[in-house]
């Protein structure tokens, strides 16, 4: 009997693995490097960096924008693509996300996107990157042609890389590796949630005992580089070592925080260590505007559809913070923290118009501010003459649900498949009687 029950575990094991491994994968086939240039036509171009200009044309050669005008004259050869009527913009840049590390929630063997433990630097997220991923279809065929993948996890939990999203594999998909380091900032003040069991004083020591395991992990880091840098055959650590470029300042350090108090603390910190940081969440921008201003620290914004943090604060203060970021002349980037809800990053940066944004800033948020802060600037993030040819085409206002309808993404101008399984779905069930 137990053989029998062994077998039945081990083919109902067997089976379940199967369809994991099944549910992991999509079958849509890497784009190919163009043979000829390509020329669209006619088209509303959304530049980014010089405004947006109606009928113009954009000639794309070897996986680069070649030219923008007017009249343009077709390469011999060349794949023209008429865009009267449609409207063109760079790739939208997903910052702080875990595509490709997470498949499906509810399955551990589908969640790759934390190790154990408070101190992790050595970890890079792009090794664990799944090409494959069923989620990536339904993100970039709304416009979004590349995520900064981050790992999660309390403490200091590694690295992020930028990756495209359509490569065969990992290594196919890397376009940079070490974005920046990332680093949950420890809770600042007293959680009153009705599942928090600590009393008041046990949760205010155990604030304190953090931002002191915080404070001693960098001086035993900054001890470690002494020690090597006076010899350099001691011993190495991989943990410590990760954090030379932080200490060097080439590599940023992502301060996950969204409290007032965090983000004080945090621009503290990075000023006493004389590090460069980047401040992710940020819920409580708008109580520490000058303090953002006045140390000039980059801003990721993933609260667009937040709730309010305190129970007497308004419906909509998430909403119309990014409006009061732009209005104290503070750049920001937009992100949607997550994996599949990614592909909702345009209508999150259109809402932010609704609410006082100027569609110039709102399109900058999700392309050329994500470019400025992951150091691809000069690449990616706008249309610009000997940038990649990273390129969306969309029937209507690519952040308005209405009238959005991509049609076409390029990546390096090579034409992305913009089937999904959503699409799929769709079309097996709307022939259903």
């Amino acid at each position: 009997m137990m053989r029998c029950l062994t077998l039945t575990k081990l083919i109902a094991s067997t089976a379940a693995l199967t369809l994991s491994s099944a549910l992991l994968a999509n079958d849509m086939i890497p784009g190919k490097k163009p043979d000829a240039p390509i020329l669209i036509t006619d088209a509303t171009l959304y530049t980014v960096s010089s405004g947006v200009k109606q009928d113009h044309d954009l000639l794309i050669k070897d996986g680069k924008i070649a030219a923008i005008g007017q009249d343009l004259t077709a390469p011999t050869n060349a794949t023209v693509i008429n865009g009267e009527g449609k409207h063109v913009y760079p790739g939208l840049i997903g910052l702080t996300t875990t595509v490709g590390l997470v498949e499906i929630g509810a399955v551990r063997a589908t969640r790759d996107m934390a190790e154990t433990g408070r101190a992790t630097p050595e970890v890079k997220a792009h090794i664990a990157f799944n090409a494959d991923s069923e989620i990536i279809p339904t993100i970039r065929s709304n416009g979004i042609t590349h995520v900064e993948v981050a790992p999660t996890g309390s403490g200091l939990n590694g690295q992020s890389s930028l990756m495209h999203l359509d490569g065969w594999n990992w290594q196919d998909a890397l376009v940079k590796k070490g974005t920046g380091m990332h680093l949950r900032w420890p809770r600042a003040g007293i959680n009153k949630s009705f599942w928090e069991t600590r009393t008041p004083k046990k949760q205010k020591e155990d604030n304190a005992k953090a931002l002191k395991q915080l404070s001693d992990t960098f001086e035993q880091i900054k001890a470690y580089h002494k020690a090597r840098s006076a010899n350099a055959n001691a011993a190495i650590d991989v943990r410590w070592e990760a954090m030379r470029p932080v200490l060097d300042k080439t590599m940023p350090l992502f301060v996950h925080a969204n409290d007032y108090r965090q983000i004080e603390s945090a621009i503290h910190f990075a000023k006493q260590q004389d590090i460069k940081i980047v401040l992710v969440g940020v819920g409580d921008a708008d109580k520490a505007i000058e303090l953002i201003k006045s140390n000039n620290i980059p801003v990721v914004f993933t609260s667009a559809w937040g709730h309010p943090m305190r129970s007497d604060e308004g419906l909509d203060r998430a909403y119309k913070t990014p409006a009061v970021l732009e209005q104290n002349g503070i750049s920001y980037a937009l992100a949607i923290n997550g994996n599949w809800n990614v592909r909702d990053l345009p209508f999150a940066a259109g809402q932010t118009v609704a609410y006082g944004v100027s569609p110039s800033t709102a399109l900058k948020s999700v392309t050329l501010e994500p470019a400025k802060i992951l150091g691809v600037a000069d690449k990616m993030g706008s249309l610009e003459v000997g940038k990649q040819a990273n390129i969306v085409i969309s029937q209507g206002d690519l952040f308005d649900h209405l009238t959005h309808k991509v049609d076409t993404v390029m990546i390096e101008g090579r034409s992305i498949d913009l089937n999904n399984r959503h699409k799929q779905l769709y079309d097996k069930y709307s022939k259903k009687n």
